[in-house]
């Protein structure tokens, strides 16, 4: 076959280039560490990288949400530390004012330092995060949430982020949720409502819980004591009048006679009246009555509210045995106010750590996402160096070779024989 030089300077060129064409190929490979440099290597490789890199992209805005909130969490938790160290202290202020030695100015130094806690207590209440925004004003982060009389400004919505593709997390809490009236749940509150100058010189102790199972939530009674003697108003679970008996378990009648030490046990709770008999009698006889309430699981006031009566009570001299008795229980209610309000504090603080640890289980998990897209996308698109490096040899040689050939076809003229 006849081959004119033409074809063979065509063919020379072609397969330059051919070679050309591979030995740059390899060598863009090599230079960018990737098997899959354009599309078109590999449509079908190419199109998982990107949805891969799509989900890497997805993943680190849920990282960085994760860090949002964890710093948003982070200061509310520090606040609440700061909270419940108040608390704690103004409840040892509560119990340094139960001795009954104490002087009407020891006790107004008391109520001194309580005011201090309490212009503590409302500036936690209003603390900021980095941003400036109030931490628990709800979704009104702009204003602040407690105003100086402790009256609550803001919302009851807890702000959220998405931390997660399936979770959505709660990431601040509101002021009416720490600082709000607590529900007694367990601890059952028990506060008189009668003024100290009409009232009976009359303490109680508790109330206390004898029988969980038959408590009602959310029941409140009230326990009247006057002329004709001490009345328990309520119902039992199933909506009938309010059976009362006495500490060996004997139904009461109603009303029953004051005795000092009466214990009265009704619906599962049990609490106890002291007084000296004889003055009860004379106070009884002058028309005066004690007023008590009973709560289990309902709201009590604020704290705010609280801290200002128990400062109230601090700051109101006692001159009588009435006013000693309105002290005392005004004392042991304030105590069980803020056993309470420390409790629901200590809740809320346990509710920030729970998320601090979900966060960083989420981070753990997205961390391991994060190394699988990695791991499936360099086996789809990165370059196998070894062989890549073989390749790049190989068609290396490869062009030389054709470069060697279309030199010696291009000198096999007559004419080059004939010099």
């Amino acid at each position: 076959m006849r081959i004119s030089t033409q074809t063979l300077y065509a063919q020379g060129v072609t397969s330059m280039l051919d070679q050309q064409a591979a030995f740059s190929k390899v060598s863009e490979q090599l230079a960018t560490g990737k098997r899959v440099v354009n599309p078109s290597d590999d449509p079908s490789a190419a199109s998982q990288a990107v949805t891969i890199s799509q989900s890497q992209a997805v993943n680190e805005q849920f990282s960085d949400s994760r860090t949002t909130a964890r710093n948003n969490l982070s200061i509310e938790e520090s606040a609440l530390n700061q909270v419940t160290d108040t608390i704690t202290r103004v409840q040892s202020l509560i119990v340094q004012a139960g001795n009954g030695t104490l002087s009407d100015s020891d006790r107004d130094a008391l109520a001194t330092e309580i005011e201090g806690s309490r212009e503590v207590l409302l500036g936690l209440a209003n603390s900021t995060d980095g941003n400036g925004n109030y931490l628990f004003g709800g979704m009104s982060g702009d204003t602040a949430p407690f105003g100086e009389d402790g009256t609550y400004r803001g919302d009851d919505q807890q702000r959220q982020q998405r931390v997660d593709s399936s979770r959505l997390m709660e990431v601040n809490h509101t002021g009416s949720q720490i600082f709000g009236g607590v529900a007694s749940g367990n601890q059952q509150l028990a506060r008189q409502t009668s003024e100290s100058e009409s009232s009976l010189p009359i303490t109680f102790k508790g109330p206390e819980v004898i029988d969980a199972s038959v408590r009602v939530d959310g029941a409140a009674y009230s326990v009247s004591i006057d002329a004709t003697g001490v009345t328990i108003s309520g119902t039992d679970a199933e909506g009938n009048d309010l059976q009362v008996l006495d500490g060996e378990g004997e139904p009461l009648p109603s009303p029953v006679a004051f005795s000092d030490g009466m214990t009265l046990a009704f619906n599962g709770l049990s609490m106890t009246l002291s007084g000296d008999e004889q003055q009860v009698l004379e106070a009884q006889a002058e028309g005066k009555a004690t007023q008590l309430v009973v709560e289990e699981g309902e709201a009590s006031a604020d704290v705010f509210a609280n801290l200002d009566g128990l400062i109230t009570a601090l700051s109101t001299p006692i001159e009588s045995e009435a006013d000693q008795a309105a002290f005392n229980n005004a004392i042991s209610t304030a105590s069980r106010q803020f056993s309470n309000s420390l409790d629901n504090v200590l809740t809320v603080r346990a509710d920030v750590g729970t998320k601090l640890n979900e966060l960083d289980s989420l981070d753990i998990i997205g961390d391991d996402r994060e190394l699988n897209y990695a791991s499936t996308r360099s086996d789809l698109i990165d370059l196998d160096y070894n062989e890549a490096i073989s390749d790049y040899s190989l068609t290396q040689v490869g062009l030389q070779a054709s470069q060697q050939a279309f030199s010696d076809i291009s000198g096999m003229s007559l004419f080059d024989y004939l010099r």
